[in-house]
């Protein structure tokens, strides 16, 4: 793959780092010219990626806008940049950029390109997006043509675009982003009932739930203590403001660390990693990262987090947007040492069978290959 451009298309800086950056390291050491379009809301970190031997062009994306000229305005500029990398191939993440690319390119450029699906979100799950949805799903038909890819992290957003139409044998199933095992490291758990959440502060993330699931254990006597790590995401609809975050950690119902740059030592500090999301999910990082570390996870029922969780053998689901079954799945947890020790232990088998990100990065590059071999 040697001199073969690869250019990733991708909201916002920070989740490219968070989700992406060992991934381009890796095609990186495979030969691949790494381009990167994205929003740089910090100088430094794309100083930092620069400095690795990326190519960084920063463009806006208004995430959470729905107007018809900042969106033309967006794609405009996409695709003059576009028109200058000149990409071999194109890696495209989240809807808005799938959707802008992937017309651009059935159009202009006809590359090779792959569509990351991390995650249906809240458009897929929720009935009142009913209309959305199916514009959405009509524009995913018109760019998923040859020389397309769909890469899906869990096998019902695989399953759910199938019946939909969307993909006719150009669809895959690569779970999650890949963690490095080392990084994250199996620990003895503490047992001192203390409970992590640690993702983008969104009202669907179910942080709400979890507080009031505190509330009802300690009206039964189990106290636990909840951590709360997150990116405050301003740039959506649903983004909890910082106000509620902090009256919370003010009257003692969370403790409130921000967000935190070693993971792996912050969920050493505790029992259990909990995320009660009530929509769609790609395969949640932090669940991974839980699993990896040998703790005991509770999440939801539903895409994604089933994916990673296996009901009863390395944590619980309980019913998305209720506090009550959440409060029953956590006491299930926290009340018996011999679940967490055996939770911890199956989930980390699992990563390591499942997850580990050479397992990803490999299915990938298995992926990119046989895109550009089809032009070769």
């Amino acid at each position: 793959m040697r001199n073969r451009t690869l250019l990733y298309v991708i909201n916002v800086d920070w989740y490219f780092n968070l989700h992406w950056l060992d991934r381009a390291k890796y095609f990186q050491s495979k030969g691949f010219k790494i381009h990167i379009i994205s929003h740089f809301k910090d100088d430094r970190l794309k100083d930092e990626l620069e400095s690795n031997g990326f190519h960084c062009s920063n463009l806006f994306l208004k995430r959470k806008s729905l107007s018809i000229l900042s969106e033309l305005k967006y794609i405009f500029l996409l695709y003059k940049i576009i028109k200058s990398i000149k990409p071999n191939l194109i890696h495209c993440v989240t809807i808005k950029p799938n959707i802008y690319c992937g017309l651009l390119n059935r159009f202009f450029f006809k590359k090779p390109i792959v569509y990351s699906i991390t995650g249906t979100g809240a458009i897929y799950s929720n009935k009142r997006y009913f209309i959305l949805e199916k514009f959405i799903s009509t524009l995913y038909r018109t760019i998923s043509l040859n020389k397309t890819k769909f890469i899906f992290e869990n096998s019902e957003d695989y399953i759910l675009f199938t019946k939909k139409g969307i993909i006719h044998n150009n669809g895959v199933v690569i779970k999650g982003a890949g963690i490095d095992l080392k990084k994250f490291p199996a620990s003895p758990v503490p047992y001192n009932g203390k409970i992590l959440f640690a993702a983008r502060l969104l009202r669907e993330k179910g942080l709400e739930d979890l507080v009031e699931a505190r509330n009802i254990l300690n009206s039964r006597n189990v106290n636990i203590t909840i951590t709360v790590a997150g990116i405050i995401d301003n740039d959506t609809r649903s983004s909890m403001p910082l106000s509620i975050i902090e009256k919370w950690d003010k009257e003692g119902q969370i403790n409130w660390v921000g967000n935190q740059c070693n993971m792996p030592e912050l969920i050493k500090q505790h029992d259990l990693v909990c995320l009660p999301t009530t929509y769609g999910e790609g395969v949640p990082r932090i669940l991974i990262e839980a699993a990896s570390c040998q703790r005991a996870i509770v999440t939801t029922d539903v895409p994604g987090c089933r994916e990673i969780v296996s009901e009863g053998f390395n944590g619980f689901l309980a019913q998305p947007g209720n506090a009550i079954s959440l409060a029953c799945c956590i006491q299930r947890v926290v009340s018996s040492r011999k679940k967490l020790l055996h939770f911890g232990l199956n989930g980390r088998a699992k990563v390591e069978t499942e997850y580990a990100q050479e397992i990803v990065f490999e299915q990938t590059m298995k992926q990119y290959c046989n895109l550009l071999n089809d032009i070769s």
